[in-house]
């Protein structure tokens, strides 16, 4: 059925349909990029709480904390103790090989990533 041999009535049918659909679409969209700058302004805020709160907090090194002392002095005895290593350090696994495959392949790093780089985060200016 071509455009040319449809009715008045099919033609205002498809007309109405297709109306409906972009402004449904345009509606959605709008509704998308609310929803984006609200994410935006909720990374800015809780930013902006947490550079606040470090400001506040007297103690900035892990070692002067009383708490951190306490854990050492009753628990893992001593820096490095097999207990601390255990629980306190993370464990490293060699993925080199895995990148190099990923680079070999042209897809390490993402080939969009040039796209992120120009426009850096709020609060990375």
């Amino acid at each position: 059925m071509s455009i040319l041999s449809s009715t008045r009535r099919g033609f205002l049918k498809g007309a109405c349909i297709l109306a409906g659909g972009l402004l449904m679409g345009v509606r959605m969209t709008g509704k998308a990029c609310a929803a984006v700058m609200e994410i935006k302004d909720c990374m800015r805020t809780r930013i902006k709480s947490v550079y606040a709160e470090d400001e506040r907090f007297p103690k900035k090194a892990s070692q002067d904390n009383e708490q951190v002392q306490k854990m050492y002095k009753d628990y893992y005895k001593k820096p490095l103790s097999e207990p601390a290593e255990e629980d306190l350090h993370t464990k490293w696994f060699d993925r080199s090989q895995s990148i190099a495959a990923l680079r070999a392949k042209g897809q390490y790093p993402n080939p969009r990533f040039t796209e992120f780089c120009k426009n850096p985060y709020p609060y990375e200016s």
